[in-house]
């Protein structure tokens, strides 16, 4: 087992939530050393081919002080829980003490023996790396305040906005705190200094000793360390004079790489910055914008973003939902959610699923939180999901060839314009998938190869997850395309056969 298979499903697991919740249900705490086979394997049933535990490292105690004080935090998380108290918060995952497990999920040999377990069961793990900051109390805040983005001080008035002070064996020091440019500090978090090359290199060392734990790294908010961004952000800052231009992703992928396996990397990237971030050596990016396209309806703009080259769009981590964003059943509502999960899980690129989308889970639950709510998955979404996922789990959507289909209607009727269209072939193995993706009937012919129907005197559309058949004389397709009408949200799911 060395590598991804195209167009892969990657499951993500907030761990700490995860484990409270196996640990209720089985009646003995459960970690990572224990946690029952049968998890892995409904999963990989499921088609599942990445395993990501968000969440797994070590929590910062200041992290989590900070966190408990946090008014708005705190009544998001009475929101989610009834019988929330503050010893339920127990920090954010992002601002990272040490990158060992956290003592509550279980020890290193642990997470090593869990490797090798997912790895014979055909399942790869991904882990989170977050490159743009540590947690305040990080024992290098005490040992090598150099590493941070600093100036010398005596008193805390000494320190501009959005820093904090520090004294360790070195010294006293205004450390800033980590922050994207476009949103306040992050307070339980001490940034990097990118310009410094002995901080690239210790976060080199850094990955390199980590990868040990898994297959692949999901870098947390990757574009912040590139070299343009971070100087542009920390300008003010930082000494203009240093001419070190050297890249973190390009260092850190050459040295992982050397030791002669395939590890992969998959950028969390905003503001444009896709193919930046693939150019310096990632293997897929974050896809913001193909959600965000979804949850407005914009099926033109839809249509015009998928027509990109499909080794592009391959190299695309696509997702209804994460720990990020709000639940995807919430979002979209029931009947809309089914629509969109039909796009997401059909196209090229890798597809993210959260843990609880398939059950339809509603209820966002924030990283800082040790338990979430146990919530009764709905039926019905639950037995579309076990479908779906079972369709596309079938070679021809991992290995066969992908596009983008026309539409067209006629002159006063040009509901069309609301149908996504593509198809996938291999050999022959044909799926053509149409979603009306708006609120309205919308009916219209599908252009389909004309390779798909030669020499065959009729057309058997099956629809594998309605269990739906259509019989169709193959030259009415050739002349005019496939005729389709759906109701709103509604969709076709065909397998195609020649007879």
């Amino acid at each position: 087992m060395d590598r991804f298979r195209k167009n892969p499903h990657i499951y993500e697991i907030n761990l700490a939530t995860w484990l409270h919740h196996l640990s209720k249900r089985e009646k003995r705490k459960i970690t990572l050393g224990n946690i029952p086979e049968k998890e892995w394997a409904d999963l990989k049933k499921k088609g599942i081919d990445i395993i990501w535990l968000m969440g797994i490292w070590q929590r910062s105690l200041f992290s989590r002080r900070v966190a408990q004080k946090e008014q708005p935090l705190i009544e998001e998380c009475r929101s989610v829980l009834q019988d929330f108290s503050t010893d339920d918060i127990a920090g954010s995952p992002y601002a990272v003490y040490d990158y060992v497990p956290d003592p509550e999920f279980g020890l290193a040999e642990a997470l090593i023996a869990l490797k090798k377990r997912l790895e014979e069961r055909g399942l790869f793990l991904i882990l989170d790396f977050v490159p743009n900051h540590t947690a305040c109390d990080h024992p290098w805040i005490n040992e090598y305040p150099h590493l941070y983005v600093h100036k010398r001080a005596q008193k805390r008035k000494q320190c501009p906005d959005g820093f904090f002070l520090t004294e360790g064996s070195r010294g006293k020091f205004c450390i800033a705190h980590g922050k994207d440019p476009y949103f306040p500090p992050w307070t339980d978090t001490a940034q990097v200094d990118y310009s410094n090359p002995g901080a690239i290199h210790a976060m080199v060392d850094l990955v390199s000793d980590i990868s040990r734990y898994c297959h692949g790294l999901r870098c947390d908010m990757a574009m912040l360390v590139v070299s343009s961004v971070f100087r542009t952000t920390w300008a003010d800052h930082i000494d203009k004079g240093k001419s070190n231009e050297e890249e973190l992703w390009p260092l850190a992928i050459e040295r992982v790489g050397s030791c002669g396996r395939k590890f992969y990397w998959i950028a969390e990237v905003y503001w444009g910055m896709e193919q930046e971030l693939l150019n310096l050596g990632f293997d897929y990016v974050y896809d913001k914008t193909f959600y965000d396209l979804l949850v407005s309806t914009d099926v033109r703009r839809l249509k015009a973003y998928l027509s990109a080259p499909v080794a592009q769009q391959e190299k695309m981590l696509r997702f209804l939902e994460n720990h990020d964003e709000q639940r995807a059943a919430s979002v979209f509502g029931l009947q809309k959610l089914q629509s969109a999960m039909v796009i997401h899980a059909t196209l090229p690129g890798m597809k993210l699923w959260h843990h609880g989308q398939l059950e339809g889970n509603t209820i966002r639950v924030p990283v800082q939180l040790r338990r979430g709510p146990e919530e009764t998955p709905v039926s019905e979404l639950k037995a579309f999901c076990n479908a779906l996922l079972h369709e596309v789990n079938h070679p021809v959507f991992h290995d066969g060839r992908w596009q983008l289909c026309d539409t067209s209607g006629w002159p006063d009727n040009q509901s069309h314009i609301n149908l996504l269209a593509w198809r996938w072939a291999l050999g022959e193995e044909k799926r053509l998938i149409v979603v009306n993706f708006s609120s309205t009937p919308a009916q219209g012919l599908v252009k389909v190869p004309q390779d798909w129907f030669a020499r065959s005197k009729e057309l058997l559309c099956r629809d594998p997850i309605k269990g739906e058949s259509y019989h169709l004389h193959p030259a009415d397709v050739s002349n005019s395309g496939l005729y389709v009408a759906l109701q709103d949200w509604d969709f076709h799911f065909f397998t195609i056969e020649r007879r």
